[in-house]
């Protein structure tokens, strides 16, 4: 499955270094799941940008403003 909806059509080549031990992580478990490295690095980092765009909604919310328990219930 392609992150986000993305299509191959689209495709662009991606270059950075990881560090060795984790590129042999990525290996042996893409060996073990039978899975290709690259939908593996793309689920991850379409996750990651997912994740972070969540906290940054989390952390906005914290911030107020509260309602209270009183006001939620009257709404029930």
């Amino acid at each position: 499955m392609l992150a986000l909806g993305c299509s191959l059509a689209g495709m662009v080549t991606v270059t950075h270094r990881i560090d060795e031990k984790l590129k042999v992580l990525l290996d042996r478990f893409c060996e073990e799941h039978g899975l290709k490295a690259q939908a593996v690095v793309q689920e991850a980092i379409a996750q990651w940008l997912e994740d972070a765009e969540d906290l940054e909604l989390i952390e906005e919310r914290r911030k107020g403003p509260w309602v209270s328990w009183d006001e939620v219930r009257d709404d029930l």
